[in-house]
């Protein structure tokens, strides 16, 4: 017979995996305000006209997408280098804690619209590129690389928690938990850059999409460049050496 401490605490798992999901799409709730709110809000309003009113409009989503990446990697480069802008958000906002929270909700908003893009860049440029594949076959694929992508970046965040996620270690330029080698970081090196964007994929093979094939790609090799510029320095500094 299960116990009521069992349900509660399968409620309370099911609960903080949930929260987990939106703070990693881009809205935190424990550091809601009411202008982050409105800001993802109008966002996701935005999306389902997307989706709504401008379902195959291919010329709206490429730059669309671009834009996106522009300013969300464009974002990370310049704020999170050794020198970066992190110093002038913490001065603008008089302290470390006001200038990050100003700091994620920027970057929370450029999370959506980076996920959003891609997966509108992918249904609204349908195509047959992947027609000599059985359908069935394409569907369990789809499947499959959407699960196991989702679910590895899921448990990568909850192991290394949604401040990491969000880079405030390197925002604060400083150590604020132990290097993490638990999880999905036991049998890889980098899974949410790896393997956690295999969704992107998955889409563009769902719609069978170049362009979507190709948008997925170039957010993976920017990522991945953004890690061998900026973050893989930071964690070899902080985390390695102990500076």
């Amino acid at each position: 017979m299960v116990s009521r401490n069992n349900i509660s605490g399968l409620f309370k798992n099911a609960y903080q995996l949930v929260i987990l999901v939106i703070s990693m799409a881009g809205y935190v709730p424990k550091t809601a305000t009411w202008t982050r709110t409105i800001i993802i809000a109008l966002s996701l309003a935005f999306a389902i006209y997307l989706s709504n009113n401008q379902p195959l409009n291919a010329d709206l989503a490429i730059p669309y997408f671009l834009l996106s990446e522009l300013f969300y990697l464009g974002f990370i480069f310049i704020v999170l280098s050794e020198g970066g802008f992190r110093h002038w958000f913490i001065k603008k906002w008089s302290g470390e804690d006001k200038g990050y929270q100003v700091y994620e909700t920027i970057l929370g908003f450029l999370f959506l619209h980076n996920g959003i893009s891609i997966g509108y860049i992918a249904s609204s440029s349908p195509g047959y590129l992947f027609h000599f594949v059985n359908r069935d076959f394409l569907l369990v694929l789809v499947l499959l690389l959407f699960i196991s992508g989702f679910t590895v970046k899921i448990f990568a965040a909850k192991a290394v928690t949604i401040e990491i996620y969000y880079w405030k270690d390197m925002f604060l330029g400083r150590k604020i938990s132990d290097f993490v080698l638990s999880g999905p970081y036991k049998y890889f090196n980098n899974p949410m850059y790896g393997i956690g964007q295999l969704p992107g994929y998955a889409m563009a093979i769902l719609y069978g999409s170049k362009y979507g094939l190709i948008a997925a790609c170039f957010n993976q090799g920017l990522i991945f460049l953004f890690y061998f510029l900026v973050e893989r320095k930071f964690i070899q500094r902080i985390y390695q050496t102990g500076e």
